[in-house]
């Protein structure tokens, strides 16, 4: 009698156990779900591409130039870094650019894109600069017109565009702001380009 009543208990506290087991193991499961959505949101928060010049955009560049007190921004974040998958078509950075004088940016303010070579280690080195000045969709090392303007200041998208199968590498490019013959500004952006996955 004493040896069913225990069979009896240790059946129902194995169960028990079992049940929380498994109740422990759905809400682990749940919370390393959530903390890598929150992990990959982190990562790609600040490489989101610009596909137009739409309102908000136009409005999220602007705010740079008082949030920075520049007169040349790009909108990507802190560490102005484009994290872009091989095989990505026509990823978009935009930048901006202000007048020193507060005159009308469409009659004469220009950027001009170059690659950087002060690093020891980019694309440049790795993949040869036809290649890397392939990625870019405007011209390289030429005076080129802001895609639109608002009063004295100007907006354009960079648009970049890494083919499949590229080797993975990082590259900084410069961009100088002109009005006229006098700089208004230089700043730089750096892409990385990375390998389809999870976290990129």
């Amino acid at each position: 009698m004493v040896y069913n009543f225990l069979i009896k208990k240790n059946k129902k506290a194995a169960m028990e156990l079992s049940m929380s087991t498994i109740v422990i193991l759905v809400l682990a499961m749940t919370m390393l779900i959530l903390g890598l959505t929150l992990v990959r949101t982190i990562f790609t928060g600040a490489t989101d591409s610009v596909k137009e010049l739409n309102e908000k955009t136009r409005a999220e560049i602007t705010k740079l130039f008082t949030d920075e007190d520049a007169k040349v921004v790009v909108k990507l974040g802190g560490d102005r870094t484009a994290r872009i998958k091989a095989g990505t078509e026509n990823f978009g950075i935009g930048i901006g650019g202000k007048t020193n004088d507060g005159s009308s940016a469409a009659r004469d303010l220009k950027y001009t894109l170059s690659l950087s070579e002060r690093e020891r280690e980019n694309c440049l080195r790795l993949l040869g600069r036809n290649k890397v000045e392939d990625f870019i969709a405007q011209r390289m090392n030429t005076p080129l017109e802001f895609d639109r303007s608002e009063g004295d200041t100007a907006f354009a998208i960079i648009q970049i565009s890494i083919p499949d199968g590229t080797q993975l590498c990082t590259q900084k490019i410069d961009f100088e702001v002109k009005q006229g013959a006098d700089i208004v500004g230089t700043e730089s952006f750096i892409i990385q380009i990375q390998r389809s996955g999870f976290f990129s």
